[in-house]
């Protein structure tokens, strides 16, 4: 980050963060998809051509963040579980990042596919666009430790550049045993790809591909209470093995649950998650919609 921290703003990120009440509330936002043209244009009604499945993504992810943060709720911790860019420009990261710094709150972001892949000829059928592949940007954090009094978060990229599913890898997978090992601490693992099949075909293929050797590893370790991801743009919660695992919907478009093809839900709006996590080593979430 030594570019961003040359603007004289606050190191980043946070290594630890605690509250005197012995709450954390932690605010999830997740696949953004942020491009040039979202940010440029103001006027959704005169710029139809700037727009996304009819949102601007830069002004969702405004109202999501503002919404949030009003909320009768003390925000301790931003989290951006990847895919914070729809195409891969430094300049999109940096007014990112101005944006959290102005929130005055800790926050920390992780990369998606779409933070290490340039996706090209979005008009074409899958198998003829390009893609190409880019190395994530300073302020996406990978194999970072967060301690959130008693707890701790855990956050692994799985993006793979150049490509759209996603994977733990080795290096992860080492990381977090080192970390679970003895750990005496309630753990939550952050990621931006999904580690359970959301019976949707098309999103499935692009499914955390090594989930296998990632829930043989956590299954092992009673300190994981949850899983938290991204990149299905949709509400998902499930407990397996004692885990719960979440993903949550995306502060623009969203999927078409278990749709075989690829189809957006156009009755469902953006949102964002929030989990509380207490000294008692309880933890609770829930999904906000964006008020419209």
């Amino acid at each position: 980050m030594s570019t961003l921290n040359h603007l004289g703003y606050p190191s980043y990120p946070p290594t630890e963060i605690f509250t005197e009440d012995g709450l954390i509330n932690i605010l999830q936002l997740t696949d953004l998809h942020l491009s040039l043209d979202d940010i440029k244009s103001q006027d959704i009604k005169n710029n139809d051509n700037k727009i996304t499945c009819k949102l601007n993504n830069y002004q969702t992810f405004i109202a999501c963040l503002q919404q949030a943060l009003n909320e009768p709720i003390r925000c301790d911790l931003i989290l951006l579980t990847g895919d914070l860019v729809n195409e891969v420009k430094p300049e999109i990261y940096e007014l990112i990042y101005l944006t959290l710094v102005e929130t005055g709150i800790p926050f920390a972001c992780i990369a998606g596919n779409h933070d290490v892949t340039d996706e090209l000829g979005a008009d074409l059928p899958f198998h003829n666009r390009t893609f190409i592949a880019h190395k994530p940007h300073s302020m996406l954090l990978s194999r970072h430790c967060i301690q959130l009094n008693n707890w701790k978060l855990l956050l692994i990229d799985s993006s793979v550049q150049g490509e759209i599913y996603g994977t733990v890898g080795n290096k992860n997978l080492n990381w977090l045993s080192q970390n679970l090992a003895n750990s005496h601490y309630p753990v939550i693992i952050a990621m931006h790809h999904h580690v359970l099949p959301m019976d949707s075909a098309w999103i499935d293929k692009h499914i955390t591909k090594d989930k296998a050797a990632f829930w043989h590893l956590i299954n092992s370790k009673p300190s994981v209470k949850a899983v938290v991801s991204g990149h299905v743009h949709q509400f998902f919660e499930q407990q397996t093995e004692g885990i719960k695992v979440y993903t949550t919907p995306s502060t623009c478009y969203q999927f078409k649950p278990k749709s075989d093809d690829f189809a957006i839900e156009d009755h469902e709006v953006p949102g964002y998650r929030w989990l509380t996590l207490t000294k008692q080593n309880i933890m609770s979430s829930w999904v906000k919609r964006l008020s419209v």
